[in-house]
């Protein structure tokens, strides 16, 4: 399933590249004030995040014996009973490909005169969706789903990350990423009739790696449900803010 989708992905994107009208927008001009806010807020997530990490420990094994599956909600059970490793190494290699994705908007002129503003758009909203992601982790420290899973090894529910459930860092940061370009391309291209194709991909990405965290054992549905909004949030406020400063 993983790779039929990472295909499609790859097909949409080169589909996309045939079919850019070059327009010659310039969308993005923000202010200093927005770049050093944006800026220094993803900064302060990621140092906080940095600094509470360091007084986490993992698991113990007394810690995972009082763990009762009684109380997980209803709607994240189906996690409890997944382990799967080859669902979480290929939900590893969509993550990557979200990462590649902003980089087919320099398939054509209007991306490659906007890289600069782009650049930084993808940056600065990056910043602040992994500084989020780490410092909720590292204050909520929501025991992973394989932690009520008697097959899962104990050396992995004894390690910090065991802690790190919520919310999901490669939901939220695979649905930045895919949004971030969907809404870039989306501001670059207004009159473009593969619009709503670019969505579509952009939204299937995030879905295909949630339903592998979750297959994977080491997400809940309400973990990826959180990090997707999350990470979709991010992606359309921050290149919003940048081009609003060219409104003014």
């Amino acid at each position: 399933m993983y790779r039929v989708i990472t295909q499609l992905f790859l097909a949409l994107a080169l589909l996309v590249g045939q079919v850019l009208p070059g327009q010659g927008l310039q969308p993005y001009n923000p202010g200093n004030a927005t770049n050093a806010a944006l800026l220094g807020l993803g900064g302060t997530l990621t140092t906080t995040s940095i600094m509470l990490d360091r007084r986490v420990v993992g698991l113990t094994e007394e810690d995972i014996s009082v763990l009762e599956i009684n109380k997980i909600p209803g709607i994240d059970m189906y996690s409890t009973r997944n382990l799967s490793l080859v669902a979480d190494e290929a939900t590893d290699k969509l993550l990557l490909a979200s990462f590649a994705s902003p980089f087919f908007l320099l398939l054509d002129r209007p991306g490659r005169e906007n890289f600069d503003e782009m650049a930084l758009i993808v940056f600065e909203g990056a910043m602040i969706n992994s500084g989020l992601i780490n410092l909720t982790k590292v204050l909520v420290r929501r025991p992973r789903p394989y932690n009520y899973n008697l097959d899962a090894p104990l050396d992995t529910k004894l390690t910090k990350s065991s802690r790190y459930s919520f919310f999901s860092g490669h939901s939220a940061t695979t649905a930045y990423f895919s949004i971030t370009t969907a809404k870039l391309y989306n501001d670059l291209y207004p009159e473009s009739k593969a619009k709503p194709y670019v969505w579509l991909g952009a939204a299937l990405l995030p879905a295909a790696v949630s339903y592998g965290r979750m297959r994977a054992g080491r997400h809940f549905f309400t973990d990826v449900l959180v990090g997707s909004a999350v990470g979709t949030i991010i992606a359309l406020v921050v290149p919003t803010l940048h081009k609003s400063g060219a409104e003014n």
